[in-house]
Formats: structure tokens, C-alpha cells, sequence
């Protein structure tokens, strides 16, 4: 038999001749040592088979530990005769010798052939980001993303949970941030409003969810663009204290906040400060991308910042914030990330690490940083945005693009921390078009995660699709056909050209006719 199991494991053998079936009466022996991986193992039986194990019968699971498997999340798995026998390095690693046994079950409908598997992760940092800033996604569905997770072995939950379009972190400090800045009157031409946010109770409660799943979250706070939303709930954030509504339509906006005034810094510490005590994993993204800097150019408050600190353009403004804001975090034990930009010369500190999603950076710029020592997560835009259409980012593209981007040596290796898939939700508005994003290019990108190079086949990744589908099936989640994932002629111009409507909500026009407006209220800057 060949199991289908994606992400493929690094070796696995299996005969023909089923010598294990899953009955009721199954027993798990050291259940109560890994409380997590059971659980998990429980509920898909329950929701795909209707099946609950009691036990007392002579099928076994058998579950533990063993120092001679080599990585932290590496396992072993066998399948003899009545017994099924899962060790780990760690927890972890029985918790995903549990997932692959759950896509084995689903595909031999409870009967297993003998197999042996050895496997281990390519990569320690394997993510995951959802948009919840753009579109609002209710704790439910959050839940159901982080078993998407667990079932596909990634590690790290990247949570967007503030844009232009909405700020869903609740604040105790700053109420108005959610009151206010969670809010939109409508979505670019029609006329439905949108709102939503987490409580703390919420947050707490994924936090701990995504911990039982062995998830990391990682909170995205992004600033100092990407923040209409919470200069609309305080203007003085902004650097001509404007009175503005929360973004209605998606696009890089001009207004961002004022990095000339101390009060901003005060501010965003102090939103900071809470997203600390929530998110215990020690790790938060403050964004950091998509800048202008036209406003910074007429404010008073940041010509003097300039003056002051000895910069000498604006730019040298966008560094200063994020080293500033990358230095406090770090005060606090906190491991800082943002996404790769463009700031010119003027890079930030090299202890902060790049998400990496900018693929048109010049190569000398990141070639510079990998010298000075910057780790990376690999987030390209043309391959692991599963947003975009299958017409752009069809399957064989986002399966084949390779992690080691151009600069990383054998040498410098280990500052490649692993890749993330990222699905941003200007075009996703429900779980139905989420799953049909995200299936199967997800499986496409867990298997760049977790399996190594050498390992990797896109035809034997397109034998296996079958298998995998029918476990997506089997959780009720949307998804895109192996045709739908590889458009051709004119099916795949057609989806190319449905994506470009979105030049039409973009916003740019209104972007410069703003800027002329404050332009002529505020002055130039003399040269």
C-alpha cells in the first residue's frame, strides 16, 4: 500500500496485507502521557467515523518516548499485526506521529497495512498567517484553522490582527481601538458593514487551544503603516491630528502614524505591554512594511524628530521606529519579526527577523543582511500568497519554488528559520473561499516545511492529492479541484484577469487626491 500522507514523511515503507483494523475496542496505551495527541486522535475518530475507542479489546495503540530519535519533533511509527506503536523525541513528536496516523486511518477506511515511518521536520519554524484585519474571522473559525494547522505539522500561528480596514485586538488601555477602529462603514463598492473583534477572553482562549495543538502564536501588530484604523480611534496618532473613519477599500494608505511625536511611541508601548501578557510565546510581529512617507515629509513633529536624531530623509524615520519599537520588545524578552521592505540604506537592526515576501528586493541588499546576520522566514509573494489566484500562483509553482533564496549559503544555513504560507483576506471573506485557497496549495506548502529537498516530487505530491482530498472532504472545508489548482489557457488568463478587478478598490486615486489636499493645508517641505 501507499499511504498518501502529506506532508510526506522522510522514509516509510509499507507491505500489502492489512494486519491492523481500529475497532471500538481499541486500546491506547499511555494515553494519559500525552493528553494532547490522544485528544486530537479522539476527535477526528468522532467526527469522521462516529467511532469512540473503549477499550478492552486487542488492538493497541502504544504511545511514549525514546531518546534515539534524533530530532525534537521527529517520531516513529509502526504497523504490525493488532498493535500500532508511535514514539517520540518529545510530546511533539507523538502528536504528529498522530496526525499521520490520522491521515492514514482516513484513507484505509480503519484498516492498515504494515508500514514502518521515520520522519522528522526540515525546517523548526513551519507557519502559518491569517488576516483577521481585513476580513473578520470569529474564534470558531480561528479553532478550525488551527486544526488545518496541527493536521498539516505546522508549528506557528502568524495572527494579522490589525489593518487599515480593522483592529480586532481588544485593549484595555485604548478601548477605542475596537470600539471605533474595529468597524467599517462598508467594503469598497458595496454597502455592508463589517465589524469584529477578540476579547482577551478570546485571545486566551486560542492561545491555549493553539498550545494543545503544539502551535506557537505569534500576534501581529503592524505598524507604523498599515494603522487607519487606529488613528480613526485616535487621531492624534496621526500627524495632523485628521479626523478619519476606518478604510473602507484595500491599498497602501498615506496616513500612518506620526513617529515625530513621543506620544505615539508612548501609545503603541503601551498597546504593546498587553499583547505581551496574552501571548506568551515570546514572539510578535510588528509589521513594519509599506510606508509612504509623504505625510512625514509636511509634519512638523517629524522634521524635528529628523532634525534631532541627525537623520537625513524621511526613510531614515521608518528605520528609527522599528529599531526603537524592535529594541523595547527585546527589553521585555520578546523575539521580534517583521516583513523584508524596501528602506533604502537605511536597514533596521539586524536582531530583527525578516519575513521575507518582498521577492523584488534587490539581491545585494539581501545578500548584505544574510552577512550581518539577519534570520529569515520565507513567505514569498509569487508562491506561498494563497490569496492570489490559481492563475498566478498555480499548484506546481507554489510545490517547486525553492526556500534557499539567493545569498544563503552552506554557511549561513541556519538564519533560514523555515517558511510560512500567509493568507491575507481582501478577497476572503468567508470559509468557503478560504478552503478553496488554501486546498490544496496548503499540502503543497507544508510538504516545502516539512520534507526535505531531496524527498520531494511534484508528480508523486500530485499521486497523493486523492488521499488527501478525501480527508479534507471529510472536515466539511471547501476546496480547489487538481484541475481548478492547475489552470490552463483560458482558464488561467480568465483567473488572471478576474484578479486584476482589484486595481478598480485599490485606492490610489484617492491617495494622491488626499495628498494634494494636505499638500495645500500644510505646505511643502522647503528643499
Amino acid at each position: 500500500m501507499i499511504y498518501p500522507i502529506i506532508p510526506k514523511p522522510q522514509k516509510i515503507t509499507a507491505g500489502d496485507t492489512v494486519v491492523f483494523t481500529l475497532t471500538k475496542y481499541c486500546e491506547i496505551k499511555g494515553a494519559e502521557r500525552f493528553p494532547e495527541a490522544v485528544s486530537s486522535l479522539r476527535k477526528f475518530l468522532d467526527e469522521s467515523f462516529s467511532l469512540e475507542l473503549l477499550g478492552s479489546g486487542r488492538e493497541t495503540i502504544t504511545l511514549g518516548l525514546s531518546d534515539e530519535i534524533g530530532s525534537e519533533e521527529g517520531y516513529t511509527l509502526s504497523v504490525k499485526e493488532n498493535e500500532i506503536l508511535i514514539r517520540g523525541k518529545t510530546a511533539a513528536g507523538v502528536f504528529y506521529g498522530i496526525q499521520t496516523l490520522k491521515q492514514m486511518l482516513m484513507y484505509g477506511e480503519l484498516s492498515l497495512c504494515s508500514a514502518e515511518i521515520t520522519d522528522e521536520p526540515a525546517f523548526p519554524y513551519r507557519g502559518f498567517m491569517l488576516d483577521c484585519g481585513r476580513y473578520f474571522f470569529t474564534k470558531e473559525a480561528v479553532f478550525t484553522f488551527l486544526e488545518i494547522m496541527a493536521l498539516h505539522k505546522l508549528n506557528h500561528f502568524h495572527w494579522h490582527l490589525t489593518e487599515d480596514q480593522g483592529w480586532r485586538f481588544y485593549s484595555d488601555n485604548h478601548p477605542l481601538l475596537t470600539e471605533i477602529g474595529s468597524y467599517r462603514s462598508h467594503t469598497n463598492f458595496n454597502s455592508v458593514p463589517h465589524s469584529g473583534y477578540y476579547t482577551k477572553e478570546d485571545m486566551m482562549e486560542i492561545v491555549d487551544y493553539a498550545h494543545s495543538l503544539h502551535i506557537k502564536v505569534i500576534p501581529e501588530i503592524d505598524t507604523p503603516g498599515h494603522t487607519v484604523s487606529a488613528i480613526a480611534a485616535y487621531p492624534f496618532l496621526s500627524c495632523f491630528d485628521r479626523n478619519m473613519v476606518t478604510a473602507t477599500g484595500w491599498g497602501v494608505k498615506y496616513d500612518v502614524l506620526c513617529v515625530g511625536k513621543e506620544s505615539t511611541f508612548d501609545f503603541i508601548q503601551s498597546v504593546l505591554d498587553e499583547v505581551t501578557e496574552i501571548f506568551t510565546d515570546g514572539i510578535i510581529h510588528i509589521g513594519g512594511d509599506e510606508v509612504p512617507t509623504e505625510r512625514w515629509r509636511l509634519c512638523p513633529h517629524c522634521q524635528k524628530r529628523m532634525k534631532d536624531e541627525g537623520l537625513r530623509e524621511e526613510s531614515e524615520l521608518h528605520t528609527y521606529y522599528l529599531d526603537r519599537i524592535g529594541a523595547y520588545l527585546r527589553s521585555k524578552g520578546v523575539e521580534v519579526i517583521m516583513w523584508n521592505d524596501r528602506v533604502k540604506d537605511y536597514m533596521p537592526d539586524s536582531s530583527l527577523c525578516w519575513q521575507f515576501w518582498n521577492t523584488d528586493m534587490d539581491k545585494n541588499d539581501i545578500s548584505g543582511e544574510i552577512k550581518k546576520g539577519r534570520s529569515f522566514i520565507i513567505s514569498p509573494e509569487k508562491a506561498y500568497y494563497l490569496d492570489l489566484p490559481y492563475g498566478l500562483v498555480d499548484l506546481k509553482a507554489c510545490y517547486e519554488y525553492d526556500p534557499y533564496i539567493e545569498g544563503i549559503t552552506e554557511e549561513s544555513r541556519h538564519l533560514l528559520k523555515g517558511v510560512e504560507a500567509c493568507l491575507w483576506t481582501e478577497f476572503v471573506p468567508d470559509m468557503e473561499k478560504a478552503g478553496y485557497c488554501l486546498f490544496p496549495r496548503l499540502g503543497a506548502i507544508s510538504e516545502s516545511a516539512w520534507t526535505k529537498k531531496e524527498n520531494k516530487s511534484f508528480q508523486d505530491f500530485s499521486e497523493r492529492l486523492e488521499g488527501y482530498y478525501k480527508h479534507i472532504k471529510a472536515i466539511n472545508l471547501n476546496y480547489a479541484t487538481a484541475k481548478q489548482a492547475l489552470p490552463e489557457g483560458i482558464r488561467k488568463t480568465a483567473s488572471r484577469l478576474y484578479w486584476e478587478r482589484r486595481r478598480l478598490c485599490w485606492g490610489g486615486l484617492g491617495n494622491v487626491i488626499t495628498n494634494k489636499q494636505i499638500e495645500k493645508k500644510y505646505g511643502k517641505k522647503e528643499k
